[in-house]
């Protein structure tokens, strides 16, 4: 199967973890749909999502990860969340305008808010991640223009900004 990967699961070396078979196959848009954060999560923010469009213009840059079919449970089941997601089939273009059919997660209607903000390091680590993916710069800004909210648990947040080092 090949994923379409946003925020977290971008960093390919860490989803071999899980999934050993993975390979980065290069950066993508996801045409006809936005990025945001409306994801709900335990800490009372907000994860990263992709939204289906009106504007066939609108794209979500991610990375696209090529993995065996047998290992897809590897991850459905690893992952805490993954009740709260749903695959679904998107049509990916690479840079090099390659088109691709690939799966995506989008966030299911139980699990999405209209009222969190991302706490900040969150935000810095979806920064963090599409610098390294390569993603174009245009999209990092705007991405970073996103709004977010400090965390309240400092303690968590000084781990979190740690972590970022």
């Amino acid at each position: 199967m090949i994923l379409f990967a946003f925020a977290g699961n971008m960093d390919v070396g860490n989803f071999t973890k899980i999934v050993p078979s993975a390979k980065k196959i290069g950066v993508a848009r996801l045409p006809g749909y936005n990025f945001i954060f409306n994801k709900t999560a335990d800490d009372l923010s907000s994860k990263a999502n992709i939204l289906q469009s009106s504007d066939p213009n609108d794209a979500v840059w991610g990375v696209l990860i090529e993995l065996a079919d047998n290992e897809k449970s590897n991850f459905l089941n690893a992952m805490a969340w993954a009740g709260d997601y749903m695959l679904t089939h998107v049509t990916c273009v690479t840079e090099a305008e390659k088109i691709y059919a690939a799966e995506a997660f989008v966030a299911l209607p139980h699990a999405v808010n209209t009222h969190l903000l991302p706490y900040d390091w969150y935000h810095k680590k979806v920064m963090q991640m599409a610098k390294k993916a390569g993603l174009p710069d245009y999209y990092i800004a705007k991405l970073k223009l996103m709004p977010f909210k400090i965390d309240p648990d400092e303690e968590r947040r000084q781990e979190e900004l740690e972590k970022l080092k």
